[in-house]
């Protein structure tokens, strides 16, 4: 599992997750949809935390 930042247009960034494993192909649809459902979360979880830290700088500064 990884992490990349890839800058984009006026001042955002897009954060990907890439998943790489070996297992066979029915065991991987399978990690696949329960890994889908936690890194959703995980992903707009951090997402909030970013854009609340953002208006929060924004807000003081």
């Amino acid at each position: 599992m990884s992490y990349g930042l890839v800058p984009q247009e006026q001042d955002n960034t897009r954060l990907l997750l890439k998943v790489v494993m070996q297992t066979t192909r029915w065991a991987a649809l399978g990690l696949s949809v329960g890994d889908l459902v936690m890194a959703r979360r995980q992903l707009l979880n951090l997402k909030q935390r970013a854009e609340h830290r953002q208006h929060q700088g924004t807000a003081t500064g």
